[in-house]
C-alpha cells in the first residue's frame, strides 16, 4: 500500500501517455505487446533480485503505458453499426431524437441525432449511433424532438484552418459519440418531448431566463451576460469572439470549463464576508448550478468535478493531495472515453485550468510576494497566471495565437467577474417579475459588462495585441507539458525515488 502511494503520480501519468501515443500514432498491438514484453522483462528481474529495485516502477510503469495504448486501440476499433456504415456514401432516411440542446451559429444550427430506425423501402430497421446534422437556423428545432431525416450520410473529413493547422475533425466528433454527418437533411417533425424530462426542463429554464434577460439588456451586452452565466460564446457573433480571443478574455463566455475553475476561485473571494466555509458553499452552489442550468451534459459535468476538487484543495489546504485526487478523476474520465484526452479541447482546458489552480497556484504563491498586503489582488493575480501557465502551450498548439495583453486584460476583467454574474443572474430573475423591476439590478449589469466588452475592444485595438506563431507540433507541446509536469510532481517523484532507493530495515 504504501508503494502504491509514493507510486500513484507516475503510474497514472504512465497510463495518460499511453493514450496520448496511441491517440497521435498509429500504434498497432505488436507495439503494445513490446511494451508488456518490457514490463513482464523489468519485473521478472525485479521479482528475481527479492529485494526493492527502481525497476519495480519502471516495469509497472511500462505495463501502466501498455494498458493506455490498449485502451485506446480497442476504443477506436469497436464497431461501428453495420446498417450505418453500409450506408455509408448514400441517401439513406433515418428515425431518432434530438438528443442534445441546438448548437445555434449566426448562419446554421448544429443537432445531435440519435439514431433508432432507419427505413430501407418497407422494413424498418433498428439501428443505433449518434450522427450530427447541419441544418439551417429556421425552423427551429428542440431538444426531444422526435424527426425523420432525408439525406447523404457523409464521414466527417479533417479540414485546414485558416492559421494553416489541420483540425481532426473525425476524431473531434468521435470524442463526442459521434461518426458521421448530415449536410441540411429534409427534416420532418414528429413529435416532441421524447428526450429526459429532467434535462428537458432544464433547458427550458435555461431558454426562459435567457428569453427575460434579453427584455432588459441591449445587445451586445445581453450576448455576452448570458455567455458569462451559462457559457454562449457564440451568441456574442464572430467580430467580438476575434476581440475576446485576441484579447485573451475569450475563456469567460466558452463552456469548456476552463472558466468555471475560475469563476469558483473569484465567488470564494468576493464573499469571503461570508466566512470560510460560507464562501465556500457558495462556490459550490455557483458550480452545480452553473451545470444544471447548461443542461448537465458530459462535458460540463466532467468541468464541474475538476472544479468542484479545486474547492476541496482550498478546504483541506491539501494542494498535494488533491492534486493527486484531481489526476485520478483525470485518469477514470479518460479511461472511460479516451478520445478526450487527444481530441476534446473542453476536457483538454478544464483538466490543465483546474490542476493549474491546484498545484502552480500556491507555488506562485510563495514565491510572489508583493501584493501579500492585498489578498483579493493576489488572488487575482496569482490564479490568473497559474491558469494562463497551464494551458498557454495547448492555447497556441490549438489556435496558434499568443496574446500579449492577456495577462493584463485579465486582470482586469476578472476581478469584477463574480459581481457581474451575480447582477446578471438577479437581472434575469427580476424580469421575470416585469421589466420595471428588472431595472434596478440592469443598471449595474449594463456598465459591468460594457467596462468587459470595453477592455475586449481596447486591447484587441492595440498593436500587437496579438501574435500569430507558426504552427507547432503535437510532439513539441506534449514534451512542454512532460515538462510542467516534472516540475509539479517533482515532489512526489523526490518522494518515490527516496522510497525505492532507502536502506532496507
Amino acid at each position: 500500500m504504501q508503494f502504491l502511494v509514493h507510486a500513484l503520480v507516475p503510474i497514472l501519468i504512465a497510463f495518460l501517455v499511453g493514450v496520448g501515443f496511441a491517440a497521435y500514432i498509429s500504434v498497432s498491438l505488436l507495439i503494445a505487446g513490446s511494451l508488456l514484453f518490457i514490463s513482464a522483462v523489468l519485473l521478472v528481474l525485479t521479482a528475481l533480485q527479492r529485494k526493492q529495485n527502481p525497476m519495480l516502477i519502471f516495469g509497472i510503469c511500462a505495463l501502466a503505458i501498455f494498458f493506455g495504448v490498449l485502451r485506446f486501440i480497442f476504443w477506436s476499433e469497436v464497431p461501428r453499426d453495420p446498417l450505418l456504415r453500409s450506408a455509408a456514401g448514400q441517401e439513406v432516411m433515418l428515425r431518432g431524437i434530438v438528443s442534445d440542446e441546438p448548437d445555434v451559429r449566426e448562419k446554421s444550427t448544429l443537432l445531435t441525432f440519435s439514431i433508432n430506425e432507419l427505413i430501407d423501402g418497407d422494413d424498418v430497421l433498428r439501428a443505433e449511433g449518434k450522427v450530427l446534422l447541419i441544418v439551417a437556423r429556421y425552423p427551429q428545432y428542440q431538444y426531444g424532438d422526435a424527426v425523420e431525416i432525408t439525406g447523404v450520410l457523409k464521414e466527417p473529413e479533417a479540414f485546414a484552418e485558416e492559421n494553416g493547422r489541420t483540425f481532426d475533425y473525425p476524431n473531434y466528433l468521435k470524442a463526442k459519440g459521434m461518426t458521421y454527418q448530415f449536410f441540411y437533411p429534409r427534416i420532418t417533425v414528429l413529435g416532441h418531448g421524447k428526450g429526459n424530462l429532467i434535462r428537458a426542463k432544464l433547458f427550458a429554464t435555461k431558454h426562459a431566463f435567457l428569453e427575460r434577460l434579453s427584455r432588459v439588456l441591449a445587445e451586445p451586452e445581453n450576448a455576452l451576460a448570458g455567455g458569462i452565466l451559462l457559457g454562449g460564446k457564440r451568441s456574442l457573433g464572430t467580430e467580438w469572439t476575434d476581440r475576446f480571443r485576441e484579447t485573451g478574455i475569450v475563456h469567460i463566455v466558452v463552456l469548456s470549463g476552463y472558466n468555471m475553475t475560475i469563476i469558483a476561485e473569484w465567488l470564494g473571494v468576493a464573499f469571503l464576508f461570508l466566512g470560510f466555509y460560507g464562501s465556500l458553499a457558495i462556490s459550490a452552489i455557483g458550480i452545480v448550478g452553473f451545470a444544471l442550468m447548461t443542461g448537465a451534459g458530459a462535458t460540463v459535468v466532467r468541468a464541474a468535478i475538476m472544479a468542484l476538487l479545486v474547492l476541496l484543495a482550498r478546504l483541506t489546504g491539501r494542494t498535494s493531495t488533491m492534486g493527486r485526487a484531481l489526476l485520478v478523476a483525470g485518469t477514470i474520465m479518460v479511461l472511460h472515453n479516451p478520445s478526450i484526452l487527444a481530441f476534446d479541447p473542453s476536457f483538454q482546458l478544464s483538466f490543465l485550468a483546474a490542476l493549474g489552480l491546484v498545484t502552480v497556484a500556491p507555488v506562485l504563491r510563495e514565491r510572489i510576494t508583493i501584493f501579500r498586503a492585498h489578498p483579493l489582488i493576489e488572488e487575482v493575480v496569482i490564479s490568473t497566471l497559474a491558469t494562463q501557465i497551464m494551458v498557454l502551450p495547448l492555447l497556441l498548439y490549438q489556435t496558434g495565437l499568443f496574446s500579449t495583453v492577456a495577462l493584463f486584460a485579465n486582470l482586469l476583467v476578472l476581478p469584477i467577474i463574480p459581481v457581474t454574474m451575480l447582477f446578471a443572474f438577479a437581472t434575469g430573475l427580476a424580469a421575470f417579475l416585469g421589466n420595471a423591476v428588472a431595472f434596478i439590478p440592469a443598471l449595474p449589469t449594463e456598465i459591468l459588462l460594457a467596462w468587459i466588452l470595453g477592455i475586449g475592444k481596447f486591447g484587441a485595438s492595440l498593436p500587437f495585441a496579438a501574435i500569430h506563431v507558426p504552427p507547432i507540433s503535437g510532439w513539441f507541446t506534449g514534451l512542454l507539458y512532460a515538462l510542467l509536469a516534472w516540475i509539479i510532481y517533482r515532489p512526489s517523484l523526490r518522494e518515490l525515488r527516496v522510497y525505492l532507493f532507502r536502506a532496507p530495515s
